[in-house]
């Protein structure tokens, strides 16, 4: 049985790495166990930390401020090799892992960089359930780029009020 995928939809800035710390407190009170990575960033979106869920280890991997092997991309410089560590360290994880969390999946995975690499990897690992974040925008975007099929997709819309 190959992984299971459930989408957490929004828009920026509406919740969506809030509903996945969510969810893996939620896990770890399961005692499941968990691989994957979340985005933190600064109140002010200025800059963003990638933390590996199973070290728990935190890396700087974009800033506004240039940043030490830094790649301009929009309005961050982005450091490749803490992309690449924080891929090592979930394809690494994966074995053994219940759940895998991606905070997020967006235009770098579609385009082959940022976590594409662990994704597709937890993708085709069987019996794991994988939680990513993917704004509205993005999502056939990124069913299409990893050859998801719909059927085997949950999305999960978060951050709107009723």
């Amino acid at each position: 049985m190959q992984a299971r995928l459930t989408i957490h939809a929004a828009e920026r800035d509406q919740g969506k790495t809030t509903s996945l710390v969510q969810l893996v407190r939620q896990c770890r009170s399961q005692k499941m166990h968990i691989c994957g990575v979340l985005a933190l960033a600064n109140p002010e979106k200025t800059v963003y930390r990638l933390k590996d869920l199973f070290s728990q280890e935190e890396r700087l991997a974009l800033s506004e401020m240039p940043i030490a092997q830094g790649k301009r991309i929009g309005r961050f410089y982005l450091d490749e090799q803490v992309f690449d560590w924080i891929n090592d360290r979930i394809i690494q994880s994966l074995p053994g892992s219940q759940v895998a969390i991606f905070d997020e999946i967006g235009k770098l995975e579609i385009s082959g960089e940022g976590l594409a690499v662990s994704f597709r990897k937890a993708l085709e690992t069987p019996g794991l359930q994988i939680f990513a974040a993917v704004r509205i925008p993005f999502i056939e975007e990124v069913l299409n780029s990893f050859s998801i099929p719909r059927e085997r997709v949950e999305i999960t819309y978060v951050g709107y009020k009723e």
